[in-house]
């Protein structure tokens, strides 16, 4: 399928990046984070979920979601693969909400099932904090040493029985 918006132009294969997105989706983090991400981001940007379907991706299967604490309100960057091509890239990067959505060919992260393949990058989603938990008092995942194997394996593509030491 071919993706006209905002001046860019891409190359999409809907199927496989549905897919995809719904294998991120089971299985991604449910960290107190990530639980405000899912539990405020529509409210606050709206057109955000819409925007990223007409990608094949959902909204709450980010290959990468990093939460960074600014006192009273949460700031996320979040990134999501897109199986397909750029085929022109605009004069400016994407928006929808006040938000840039950079389209980038190059991640961090290891997705040879998905190649070819680019990345919708979206950085400093604000959002309030809504849960009952004190924020000052949440607890990364990333901190426990099963998550670091976890994600390790994710981005070396190895498989989940696989560790890193190996």
């Amino acid at each position: 399928m071919i993706l006209e918006i905002q001046g860019w132009k891409f190359e999409i294969d809907m199927a496989a990046t549905m897919e995809y997105s719904a294998n991120e989706s089971k299985d991604h983090c449910d960290c107190a984070y990530c639980r405000n991400f899912y539990a405020t981001v529509d409210g606050i940007y709206p057109h955000l979920r819409p925007f990223l379907a007409q990608f094949g991706l959902d909204i709450e299967a980010p290959d990468e979601l990093m939460p960074f604490d600014m006192d009273d309100r949460m700031d996320y960057d979040a990134v999501y693969a897109v199986a397909g091509r750029i085929l022109h890239a605009g004069d400016e990067l994407l928006k929808v909400d006040g938000l840039r959505v950079a389209p980038e060919l190059d991640s961090q992260i290891n997705h040879s099932q998905l190649e070819p393949c680019f990345y919708l990058a979206i950085d400093s989603i604000q959002l309030p904090w809504v849960l009952n938990e004190p924020m000052k008092d949440v607890v990364s995942p990333a901190n426990f040493p099963s998550f670091l194997r976890k994600m390790w394996n994710k981005l070396l593509g190895r498989q989940p029985q696989e560790d890193i030491t190996s």
